[in-house]
């Protein structure tokens, strides 16, 4: 299905995209109009560079001293929502994931539940994961912040009520299957 954003206009050859949304601007910064352009315009050419006498045979590297860089402003603090994500740091992050003992608690908990549940019944599997939520839910509430990456998702509270419902919900429900 075409969408609106992707239909050539009357008389263009290609589509129109809408424009971007434009983030706010810091106090004392001109804000953007509707009529400039949201794109960024092309950047002029660099100056060319000089080119270098090839040093002789044989002669010493020359040393060039850095350049002096003056102290800057420290930079004003951004909030986390308008930082741009970094897909290597996101990787990163992803990887260190199996490095998390939280991570490994939870599949493991999670795996023994399907074992049990194959072993015996489903109705005593579902007591083991419902058992799992609730424990879950505990750690939750009594480590300190930020907690188990495994399980802290919201605010604490709200991570402590969403695992104790589920634990609650699947324990009502495993009482109410039929036994195999």
């Amino acid at each position: 299905m075409s969408t609106p954003a992707r239909t050539p206009a009357a008389g263009l050859p290609r589509p129109v995209w809408p424009s971007r949304p434009v983030p706010p601007t810091a106090p004392g910064q001109a804000e953007r109009t509707e009529q400039q352009d949201v794109r960024p315009r092309a950047r002029p050419a660099a100056p060319p560079v000089p080119a270098r006498p090839a040093a002789p045979v044989g002669a010493a590297p020359r040393v060039v001293p850095p350049p002096e860089v003056a102290p800057s402003e420290p930079a004003a603090e951004v909030p986390a929502e308008e930082i741009p994500l970094d897909p290597r740091s996101i990787a990163r992050a992803s990887l260190a994931a199996g490095r998390n003992r939280s991570l490994w608690w939870t599949m493991s908990g999670i795996v023994a539940s399907v074992a049990v549940a194959f072993v015996t019944d489903a109705v005593v599997g579902s007591y083991v994961l419902a058992l799992l939520l609730l424990a879950s839910a505990v750690v939750r509430a009594v480590t300190p912040a930020p907690g188990p990456v495994a399980v802290s998702v919201r605010s604490k509270p709200l991570d402590v009520a969403v695992l104790a419902t589920g634990a609650l919900a699947l324990a009502v429900l495993a009482s109410l299957l039929p036994p195999a």
